[in-house]
């Protein structure tokens, strides 16, 4: 149905999205409506100009209502320095501009655009732009210095992206800068050639001492090596299995699978791609999906037959499992646990506040005969939620917890007098300490048992730090699966795009010395190519087909005839 035509229907939400012809501001509404004789969600808007323009948000309406309730907006940036008002709205004032509700947990830097292979489906390599854009070290000390300047909460989490990072020489020497800068995880965005060749060990050992706590590894199939020659234009599957077999010469844990999902490519590898994590959990600590984001001028048919959602991915997550129910969360689900742990240690703060729309999350166990089990078997997730949420809320409101209930009452005793009876006048430590035991008592009632993930996750919850989250995972009992869904200018929502959590760093082209903060999915839907073209340093010519068969040829020699 091609129609703005409302009446009737459910209305999920009211935002502004962009038109994909000449990409305005316009009005955009969520809505229930049907597809092909099922219920779906689906994002509806029309510019004057160019018409009418629809897309597929979710195949799965309960689960997209439910996730809508976890809207925690948190804490915004105070210090923004936006010098790019264009009059347009968001999303076209990137900078950051005064409307952005969110503040980011993590910093991402494309180090370089160059890149040793040509992939069809990607938006930021030099052979698909024409020009090389690397930033020099005292830029990226800049761009580092900056993110780490936000106030309040400065992001401590950093991704190195590209292009393809490894293709820097000083690669070893950017980690180690931003871990002297205090960023406490820093995270290797590559499709994993250089690390798969002989001296790839080496070097990922160097990585990691330099101060790299995960390998994010493009990984688009387990099996199919069909899948590599169509979206990375050359067969990559041997390539990507001896990364692992490098990291585990190298004694190196935490490496993250990252798929990019195609509908009619490559979605019929969820499962595979699942079952290859399992059987190498000793060097792969979670995969994340992204959905594939959609470009070029595509109409409203083309968009049911291409588009591939969360929805689908949480299915296809449950089909391969065999689980009734996926039992995933939405990512912004944990906010209020990310501010209470690191509020109450004193641990550098962070906080998950996206947008629900932006992505899911779940923790699974894979067990010695090949069988997948959810978290859920071990705690009440969604009652530990509730939980968290209303400590929280004593501490946004300042008041003390009671432990006069008929629950917490016993716990008193156990807990010492810190908690629920403490002097009104009291020390924010005491406070502090008293809020956590209050806490750690009230979770107790939603632990089924204390075997298996839960001797690492009682710890983690005690000691919060985004380093013994890693050991959560690196322990080998536990997976992290979620999924990441970019947005493209289609299903373009500026509510989303408001609460991203992931923001790009670049020096800005027209303010020498300034330095431009833009979301994710508006830096590669609306200003990436504006930008990129002004920093330019070279225009050169590139052939991708010569990228690719120099990639062939780098696997050949280096992979396979390294065997």
């Amino acid at each position: 149905m091609s129609t703005m035509n409302l009446e009737g229907k459910k209305v999920y939400r009211r935002t502004k999205s962009v038109c994909p012809e000449c990409l305005k501001q316009i009005d955009a509404n969520l809505v229930l409506d049907d597809l092909e004789g099922k219920p779906a969600v689906f994002m509806r808007k029309k510019c004057a100009e160019h018409g009418f323009f629809e897309d597929i948000i979710s195949r799965n309406p309960p689960e997209y209502e439910r996730n809508q309730k976890y809207y925690h907006d948190y804490v915004t940036i105070e210090n923004k320095d936006n010098q790019h008002d264009t009059g347009k709205g968001c999303p076209h004032n990137c900078g950051m501009c005064a409307e952005h509700k969110s503040s980011p947990c993590i910093a991402l830097i494309d180090v370089t655009n160059r890149c040793n292979l040509a992939c069809p489906i990607c938006f930021a390599n030099a052979s698909a732009k024409g020009y090389v854009v690397e930033p020099t070290m005292e830029e990226l000390r800049t761009i580092l210095t900056h993110f780490r300047d936000i106030k309040p909460i400065p992001p401590v989490m950093l991704q190195l992206s590209g292009g393809e990072p490894t293709m820097r020489d000083d690669l070893v020497d950017i980690v180690q800068m931003g871990k002297e800068l205090g960023f406490v995880q820093i995270m290797l965005t590559t499709n994993g050639l250089k690390l798969a060749a002989r001296n790839g060990p080496d070097l990922i050992k160097r990585l990691h001492e330099a101060g790299m706590g995960a390998i994010y590894l493009s990984f688009d199939s387990a099996d199919d090596p069909e899948v590599y020659k169509k979206v990375r234009g050359v067969n990559l599957l041997e390539q990507k299995k001896r990364v692992i077999e490098n990291c585990r010469k190298a004694g190196y844990i935490g490496v993250t699978l990252v798929p990019t999902i195609a509908k009619g490519m490559n979605d019929h590898q969820v499962g595979p791609i699942m079952q290859y994590a399992m059987e190498n959990h000793d060097v792969v600590t979670g995969v994340v999906f992204q959905p594939v984001s959609l470009c070029g001028r595509i109409d409203n048919e083309q968009i049911r037959e291409l588009r591939y959602t969360t929805s689908d991915l949480a299915q296809a997550i449950a089909g391969h499992t065999k689980r009734k129910d996926t039992y995933i969360w939405p990512i912004p689900a944990i906010s209020n646990m990310t501010k209470l742990m690191g509020w109450y240690d004193y641990a550098p703060k962070f906080t998950m506040a996206s947008h629900p729309d932006c992505g899911f999350a779940t923790i699974m166990i894979p067990d010695k005969q090949g069988r997948w089990h959810g978290i859920e078997e071990w705690f009440d997730a969604d009652g530990i939620i509730k939980w968290t949420d209303h400590v929280w809320s004593l501490v946004e409101k300042g008041e003390w917890p009671n432990a006069t209930g008929k629950f917490l009452a016993p716990l008193a005793k156990l807990f010492g007098e810190q908690v629920g009876s403490v002097i009104n006048q009291a020390s924010d430590f005491a406070y502090r300490k008293a809020i956590k035991a209050y806490y750690m008592a009230g979770a107790m009632r939603y632990i089924k048992g204390f075997d298996g993930p839960i001797e690492e996750f009682i710890p983690m919850l005690m000691n919060p730090r985004i380093e013994t989250a890693s050991h959560f995972f690196e322990a080998g009992k536990s997976m992290l699966v979620s999924s990441m869904h970019f947005q493209d200018v289609y299903n373009f929502d500026v509510e989303r795009v408001q609460r991203c959590l992931v923001h790009y760093g670049t020096m800005d082209p027209d303010h020498p010395g300034k330095v431009l903060q833009v979301p994710f999915c508006a830096m590669n839907s609306i200003h990436r190519e504006a930008i990129e073209t002004k920093l330019a340093k070279q225009h050169v010519k590139i052939d991708p087909n010569e990228v690719s068969a120099k990639a062939k040829e780098f696997v050949e020699k280096e992979v396979l005839g390294s065997k």
